[in-house]
């Protein structure tokens, strides 16, 4: 008989709502897993693989990541990666200072310590949008899985069309509402191109406000001895 081995368990609290769960650490099989889907390059892959792995570690019955918005899971998966691997994280950050009448340009190693990440949030923004007088959209966070198919290929618009989409909840005028789980790609998609500009401004403004998980860090250049306040967002690289 194998020896039984004690895993530490730690207290989160998820962002979109404040409640706590506990989870434990990647385990072996866990980062198999993970490579396996890296390895991979596919999408769907890399997807599924994330959302098992963080479900494995969430020791809670009744959650679901599913149920989840896109930063809670960002936010499980960053902190996971800290408690099972590493806390700190090295890149390589870019001056723009302007140095002695041209931008300095030095490129210099920034440690971020990923277990003081943080979730902002603007707390004013309305998920009840009016586009006339009486029509208006509900909206929602999207969910893990709709962000990530969102590639980075795409068009600045069309990439934002896309999440403008799968932000609508639902839509309502004096005399009903209409679920977008309910409507077909190709109906959303004839909605979203009868907007006026102004209209998909407004829905803009919402995807503009999606919380953001973020590090920030102070950093001197070596080079000029600019003292940078580093707000790190991208995070992409670091989930494999």
């Amino acid at each position: 008989m194998l020896p039984q081995l004690t895993t530490p368990i730690y207290d989160l609290t998820l962002p979109s709502n404040g409640k706590e769960i506990r989870v434990r650490p990647f385990l072996v099989k866990e980062e198999k897993l993970l490579l396996m889907a890296a390895q991979s390059k596919d999408t769907v892959d890399i997807i599924n693989a994330t959302k098992q792995v963080i479900s494995n570690c969430i020791l809670d019955e009744g959650v679901s990541i599913n149920d989840m918005p896109f930063f809670d899971v960002d936010y499980l998966f960053l902190t996971l990666r800290a408690k099972s691997i590493s806390e700190n994280i090295d890149i390589n950050f870019s001056c723009n200072n302007i140095f002695e009448g041209k931008k300095c340009g030095a490129i210099f190693p920034v440690t971020l310590d990923i277990s003081k990440s943080s979730i902002t949030k603007n707390e004013n923004i309305k998920d009840e949008i009016w586009l006339s007088e009486k029509f208006g959209i509900k909206m929602k966070y999207p969910k893990y899985s709709e962000m990530k198919k969102i590639v980075s290929d795409e068009s600045q618009l069309d990439k934002r069309i896309r999440i403008i989409q799968a932000c609508i909840d639902y839509m309502f005028d004096d005399k009903q509402t209409y679920p977008s789980k309910e409507m077909s790609k190709e109906d959303m998609d004839k909605f979203i191109d009868e907007l006026t500009t102004s209209q998909l401004d407004k829905l803009g403004n919402w995807v503009d406000a999606l919380p953001e998980l973020e590090i920030k860090v102070q950093k001197q250049c070596p080079t000029c001895g600019f003292n940078h306040n580093i707000s790190y967002k991208e995070f992409t690289s670091f989930f494999f």
